[in-house]
């Protein structure tokens, strides 16, 4: 076990330090040296555990991020874009960016019917994807938009890849809830959490990134594949969402396709999170109570 957990927390340094330097100029050797395996070895267990390649998974998160600053910074130029991204020059991001969605970043950032369209590639008639298809043919309930101010708050996290249908998350979170009750605790006391990392209108969900996470004010010590973080503090704009995975979708919708471009705010650069108000152990797992929240600045 402890061999196991040393991979795990190996690999996590490694996607964290990405995911905080994707601006950076990324070097195979600096990674290597993070996860403490060689060079050699490290490319072979990376894509053993992430079915990426190094190279492959920093340029699609890269992508994403860009994807992310041209819908949601009106006013930021390509340029800056591929810059921010950690690009090594403008040529390069545009022909990467084309290569991978089909047009050019400068075209998507113009076209509005463009960036509400589904720009990655799902072929699975099961995808949890089509929800947010299907969610769009049936009436939508009306939400109430809350504005809060939120503290940070320490979680113990784990991080799961959603699936075709959903399925890789359930062992993840059952992992989770077995940490929190080897410290002494109960499902009734676990403040309850989901983070999209990635961007369901781009990411294929055999590679889109779920994290499930416990507040863990007391800082309860975590190891393997059970990670130390923070949800920052800051403006939330949250809505209250109840019912099947249709409702969902639907709530998210209206957070990033109503609410927010007619806002004066717009998405900083962290998850979207869904706070649990109750759990599958009670209402199943085809069925949500949740809080649906997107960290906010003023534009």
């Amino acid at each position: 076990m402890a061999e196991k957990n040393y991979y795990h927390e190996s690999l996590n340094r490694v996607l964290r330090y990405i995911d905080e330097h994707l601006a950076d100029n990324l070097q195979l050797h600096d990674l290597a040296r993070i996860s403490h395996f060689s060079p050699f070895h490290f490319q072979r267990i990376f894509k053993a555990l992430v079915t990426e390649n190094p190279y492959e998974y920093i340029l699609r998160k890269r992508l994403e991020k860009a994807i992310f600053l041209l819908k949601h910074r009106p006013g930021i130029k390509v340029t800056a874009v591929a810059y921010d991204c950690g690009f090594p020059s403008p040529e390069n991001f545009s022909r990467q960016f084309k290569q991978r969605f089909g047009f050019t970043a400068t075209t998507f950032k113009k076209d509005k019917t463009l960036q509400k369209s589904k720009i990655y590639q799902e072929q699975h008639s099961d995808s949890f994807y089509l929800a947010y298809e299907k969610s769009r043919k049936i009436p939508s309930e009306i939400f109430t938009v809350e504005i809060s101010e939120e503290p940070a708050i320490p979680i113990a996290f784990i991080r799961a890849i959603f699936g075709v249908d959903g399925s890789g998350l359930v062992e993840r979170y059952h992992e989770l809830m077995a940490w929190w009750i080897a410290q002494g605790m109960t499902l009734n006391q676990a403040r309850r959490f989901g983070m999209s990392v990635d961007d369901p209108e781009v990411t294929p969900s055999q590679k889109y990134r779920y994290d499930f996470a416990i507040a863990n004010p007391e800082g309860y010590e975590v190891d393997g594949k059970i990670e130390q973080g923070i949800i920052p503090a800051g403006q939330y704009v949250s809505v209250y969402c109840q019912g099947d995975i249709h409702h969902v979708a639907q709530a998210w919708d209206f957070l990033y396709k109503s609410w927010l471009p007619e806002s004066d705010y717009a998405p900083r650069h962290f998850p979207a999170i869904e706070a649990f108000l109750k759990g599958p152990e009670e209402i199943g797992w085809d069925q949500f109570d949740m809080r649906c929240s997107v960290p906010i600045q003023k534009l």
